[in-house]
């Protein structure tokens, strides 16, 4: 009774999405994931995150455009109820702390000096959620298969930027997307072997991770090596070269 009071009294914008993005998932879950959450408002342009950095948060677009860029190149926009930086949730990987971003991520700026809509974003701390989502598995169910279908959404969305010739150069924006991809699976594997203690029980959503992603042998073996790790290491899971470091 009390979430749904509470559900009752979100603004008009929260409950659109809670009806388009988020129809499988209860209310009171879908109250106690909003509540937590913090809102923010970018102005057109306004940088959100960086290529490289190492960040903290999940974000979802509640209002306006946002723009992913790769080295400076455009290879997708985020929309109402899209998700960033979610980094392997939808694949059940509960990754806590920072992750080092594999794009830019702006709000969408002007277009020859025409005003945009201010993006607005609910922004949660991911170790926050993290341990909400190990503590609520209903939540986590819920949670996981809207973040699935969002990813489906972006597929879908980066489909149609080739087939409406929405592309300036098709060979270097999927170039720039594989890189990405692939940055995003390396700093995802960097974040786990952070925590041994936890390899094991990630490794089967790991793989989950990679089957959706078509994240080749190869390329998998290229991310545990920008992260000091071996094939064999990565089986074993331990990392002997820096148990001799410590060792010393």
């Amino acid at each position: 009774m009390y979430f749904q009071s509470i559900g009752s009294r979100l603004s008009e914008d929260l409950k659109r999405i809670k009806h388009d993005h988020f129809d499988a998932m209860e209310l009171s879950d879908y109250v106690k994931l909003v509540s937590i959450a913090t809102e923010e408002t970018f102005e057109g342009g306004a940088l959100i995150c960086y290529q490289g950095q190492k960040n903290r948060y999940i974000r979802m677009v509640v209002e306006g455009e946002l723009d992913v860029l790769r080295d400076g190149v455009h290879t997708y926009s985020l929309n109402e109820g899209n998700f960033a930086s979610e980094a392997g949730l939808h694949a059940g990987l509960l990754l806590s702390g920072d992750i080092e971003s594999s794009c830019t991520v702006i709000s969408k700026p002007s277009i020859s000096g025409q005003p945009v809509k201010s993006a607005r974003v609910l922004r949660w701390d991911r170790s926050e959620l993290m341990g909400i989502l190990n503590k609520e598995s209903g939540l986590r169910r819920s949670l996981t298969a809207a973040m699935s279908w969002d990813i489906v959404r972006k597929l879908k969305g980066q489909r149609q930027y080739i087939s409406e010739q929405m592309v300036d150069d098709p060979e270097l924006w999927t170039q720039k997307r594989r890189e990405q991809s692939e940055d995003r699976y390396a700093s995802i594997i960097q974040n786990v072997l952070q925590y041994p203690n936890f390899f094991e029980e990630r490794r089967d959503e790991l793989n989950k991770y990679r089957i959706i992603h078509h994240i080749d042998d190869k390329h998998h073996k290229l991310a545990l090596k920008k992260c000091g790790w071996t094939i064999e290491e990565y089986e074993a899971g331990e990392c002997n070269h820096n148990s001799d470091k410590d060792s010393r």
